[in-house]
């Protein structure tokens, strides 16, 4: 059976092509349909086969409903969390509230601590079941833009033709995260107890950056929180007391590139469940970041994964190991023209495969018997020039079974006991 590019893609109930890139956020609300957000909205009322054409929301002071994180209410009740640019590379986080599902939205109000640095992964807004809203942030410590002026890049060629592979790499920015959180259903906020988290092992060994974070509930009052690093792996933090207080970030065994993660809990099962992009440093290292969407399920609580499966890949492989704890990136490195050329390691300057793909940032919902997972998707021309077919982004529907490698590790559950069948064209 082959992984490339989809893990038993027999199964997907429906795949959409969209223009979404990453600002993908998607709720069900309380009648049961499914609400997409993406700056403009849509609707499904057939869990996810289908979507309706594209509208815009307004709140009561005429401006626009724009965000990329959603997040189901009280009642009929729907959230959306947006960032309001301030000045130069700075945000101010802030929330819409909805009491009948969208139709109607009161003004936002502010989320981010008055002057804090502020910035968010999209489609990252839970709800904990004792009606806690946790709000995942971070913020760059440093100057400048995201690639640091003068820096060299990765690359690599495709077809004879060289293109860029970088993904903040060269990023001049120390990274930290923190959690904004709400007992009001958004109406107020406040930021964790115990400062922001990166990574210190211990003083004098690696400190590292931490971005874009996600989180997930893995039992009333314990979360679990993923978190973006450049060390190959992606890092997590624990919560005892609902989000108010974090453990130091350590290391998962999930092998990763410098791209974000998103981590659920499957509601038929409570078990977790992460999509992110999963490279071995090697295959980093050859210049193929992004070019894997993995997907794992933890039956323990984020202890041990299992079920690898490949949403969307140009690699065979379903797991790779995780190397050593370091910073990893692309070997064959650049120089701005000017400037002297890097010095490069023996065997790191090698062609792309012809199939090379690139797709990054997932957005999640889970249902009680399928997944929806939304990723960016980018391919290259055999001139060079990168393109997006169809669409920037690409939204599949898969049932639950598909999750677990179409098993079913739980002998009696109901839902993992039948396997959905694709709708008929």
């Amino acid at each position: 059976m082959s992984n490339v590019p989809t893990t038993r893609p027999d199964l997907a109930l429906a795949i959409h092509e969209q223009n979404f890139f990453h600002s993908v956020s998607m709720v069900e609300r309380a009648d049961g349909s499914l609400l997409l957000c993406a700056g403009d909205f849509c609707t499904s009322n057939d869990r996810g086969l289908t979507w309706s054409k594209m509208f815009t929301c307004t709140d009561a002071k005429g401006d626009t409903v724009a965000g990329q994180n959603m997040v189901r209410l009280e009642g009929d009740g729907v959230g959306v969390m947006g960032q309001k640019p301030l000045d130069y590379g700075r945000y101010e986080v802030i929330f819409w509230r909805s009491e009948d599902g969208g139709k109607t939205w009161a003004a936002p109000v502010p989320v981010s601590p008055p002057g804090f640095p502020a910035h968010m992964l999209q489609d990252v807004v839970c709800r904990t079941t004792s009606g806690r809203l946790i709000a995942p942030l971070y913020f760059g410590i440093g100057q400048g833009a995201w690639r640091a002026e003068d820096a060299p890049f990765p690359g690599a060629l495709y077809k004879g033709h060289f293109i860029s592979t970088d993904a903040h790499y060269f990023d001049p920015h120390f990274g930290v995260c923190y959690i904004m959180y709400s007992d009001d259903d958004g109406l107020t906020w406040h930021k964790n107890k115990d400062g922001e988290i990166h990574i210190a092992l211990e003083y004098g060994s690696i400190y590292g950056a931490t971005f874009e974070p996600t989180v997930a509930e893995v039992e009333p009052g314990k979360l679990i929180m993923i978190m973006r690093t450049g060390l190959g792996r992606l890092y997590q933090a624990w919560s005892q007391d609902n989000g108010e207080t974090w453990s130091r970030a350590q290391p998962t065994s999930l092998a990763a590139d410098h791209s974000p993660a998103q981590i659920r809990r499957l509601p038929a099962t409570g078990h977790l469940f992460i999509v992110w992009n999963q490279l071995s440093q090697e295959e980093l290292y050859r210049g193929l970041n992004r070019t894997r969407i993995s997907c794992a399920v933890s039956r323990n609580g984020g202890g041990v994964w299992e079920f690898f499966q490949n949403v969307h890949s140009c690699l065979e492989p379903t797991r790779v190991a995780a190397g050593p704890i370091r910073s990893s990136r692309p070997g064959e490195i650049h120089a701005l023209a000017g400037l002297p050329a890097a010095n490069l390691e023996g065997g790191c300057v090698e062609p792309l495969p012809d199939n090379y793909w690139q797709g990054s940032y997932p957005s999640v919902l889970t249902l009680d018997d399928r997944v929806l997972i939304s990723h960016t998707h980018s391919v290259y021309t055999d001139h060079g020039e990168r393109i997006q077919p169809g669409g920037s982004s690409r939204l599949k529907v898969m049932p639950l079974r598909w999750v677990y490698g179409d098993s079913n590790p739980e002998a009696g559950n109901p839902i993992l006991d039948k396997c959905s069948v694709p709708p008929t064209p």
